[in-house]
């Protein structure tokens, strides 16, 4: 209902009785005070769930993988603190608060992709800094700076990045959130918060929940979007799964939140149509306590377990982006929730079609073969983006997760043999050795920090703390 305009309706307020205001104003008044009652009282109720660090304790011991990962780790976090430390440094400052978030008016970019690159590398750090130091693998030495001097720094960057969003008022002229993106750089920084959760003030914390429940609520009432047969052309697989970190940070971080469950089964459902094929989408396969069918409103990747994008099919580095969400189920694992069954539900065949599936030449690039040769290289079947074969940090962790669950096991070569081949290529060409595939440098620190996941993945499962998952696919011809 709209205010009155006091003009035209003059007479109205001059015959009204006094008392009806006092009576509304009163009633709007009480009426306030429950809704920031409610409020007040849904925060005092709000639990975050610990992490249990001590499920690492000891480390991987001796195992084999465990070993490469930390050597990896070596040699690809030389200067990492370094330069986190001089970005914060450059950092336009407004107040007290760094202004992540700023635009460089001169930029050419559109406001998404200028965007991206001001939070999304800031929260991944973050969080891949604070779990690094927490659990033992910053090497000073290597990353140029003390810990403590990253530790004095992290409270003021989380505490920068959650005011910037949009829900928290922002800093400056520009602010983040309900973008295309922004529910994965939300789910960063909540897991960046919650391994220093005791440094944090009780403000700060409020603006990194206030930031996790926004972007999650977004996908509550809204389907996970699905290619189909535009599967070949552009995947919508690599955008469900990065959501569904989102999804499932706030419901295993935020106990007894009222949309905790929610979360979840939004958190299931985007990942399974995010690894879905054609075959699956009438499936009455049991996964997570519903059939796969209920959950599934299309499907992302192809009858051949690979997806394209940007125009390009097959195309492995979105394919080994569509699948797989390990950081997910170690935050589950140090929170004491089980993880689904979702977040390894096609693994085996996607994996298996890295090594076993033998793509023709035509209509790929010849000479044709398998994505997987057995030198260590990367047959890249289609022209564009030759040099993301490099990436050579997707590969390795998906190597690794592979022999850690068993997901290889009707591969012909297994997957810690292709760890170690894919790791040794990476430690090569970190100092100096000559190799036949150049790493490509996107995002410096995804080296480092998918090693450090792998590495840490690896310590649960040797301190047996892994809590196992069905490996399942509803295509049993292939499975």
């Amino acid at each position: 209902m709209g205010i009155p305009n006091p003009v035209r309706y003059k007479w109205k307020f001059e015959n009204m009785n006094i008392n009806y205001f006092v009576r509304v104003s009163v009633a709007i008044g009480l009426a306030a005070i429950l809704i920031i009652a409610i409020e007040v009282s849904a925060a005092a109720d709000l639990q975050i769930r610990s992490l249990d660090w001590s499920k690492l304790q000891g480390g991987a011991a001796k195992d084999e993988l465990a070993a490469m990962c930390s050597t990896v780790m070596e040699h690809s976090q030389n200067d990492m603190g370094k330069d986190w430390l001089e970005k914060v440094n450059e950092t336009k400052r407004v107040g007290e608060l760094l202004d992540f978030g700023y635009i460089d008016p001169k930029s050419t970019k559109g406001r998404r992709r200028a965007m991206e690159d001001c939070i999304r590398p800031m929260a991944s750090l973050a969080r891949t800094l604070a779990l690094a130091i927490q659990t033992g693998q910053y090497r000073a030495d290597k990353a140029g700076v003390h810990a403590a001097e990253i530790e004095k720094l992290l409270p003021l960057v989380i505490r920068s990045l959650a005011k910037d969003h949009k829900i928290n008022g922002g800093i400056g002229n520009d602010t983040w959130g309900d973008t295309w993106q922004s529910a994965m750089w939300a789910g960063q920084l909540a897991q960046a918060a919650w391994i220093i959760w005791e440094e944090l003030s009780s403000e700060d914390q409020k603006l990194v929940t206030n930031v996790l429940v926004h972007e999650a609520n977004r996908f509550l009432k809204l389907e996970p979007p699905t290619s189909n047969k535009k599967s070949t052309r552009d995947t919508k697989g690599e955008e469900n799964k990065w959501n569904t970190g989102c999804l499932l940070t706030a419901s295993i971080m935020l106990r007894n939140h009222p949309n905790e469950h929610a979360w979840l089964e939004q958190a299931i459902v985007y990942f399974l149509n995010a690894v879905a094929t054609p075959d699956d989408v009438k499936s009455k396969l049991m996964v997570d306590g519903k059939p796969l069918s209920e959950r599934l409103v299309g499907y992302c990747i192809t009858k051949d377990y690979a997806v394209g994008n940007h125009g390009a099919y097959p195309h492995p580095g979105y394919t080994s982006s569509s699948y797989l969400n390990s950081r997910g189920i170690f935050f589950c694992t140090l929170a004491g929730v089980k993880p689904p069954e979702a977040f390894l539900y096609n693994a085996a065949p996607i994996y298996r079609m890295f090594v076993d599936h033998h793509w023709s030449a035509p209509p790929c690039v010849s000479p044709g073969g398998t994505i997987y040769k057995k030198d260590g290289g990367i047959y890249w079947p289609v022209k564009k983006e030759k040099e993301r074969a490099g990436r050579y940090y997707k590969w390795f962790s998906q190597d690794v997760m592979a022999d850690t669950f068993g997901f290889d096991e009707k591969c012909s070569i297994k997957g810690a043999v292709w760890a170690k081949i894919h790791g040794q290529l990476m430690v090569d060409t970190f100092t100096g050795k000559p190799t036949f595939v150049k790493l490509e440098a996107y995002h410096k620190e995804a080296f480092f920090k998918n090693a450090l996941n792998c590495y840490l993945m690896r310590a649960l499962h040797v301190n047996k703390q892994l809590t196992p998952i069905r490996i399942l696919s509803s295509d049993k011809t292939k499975e």
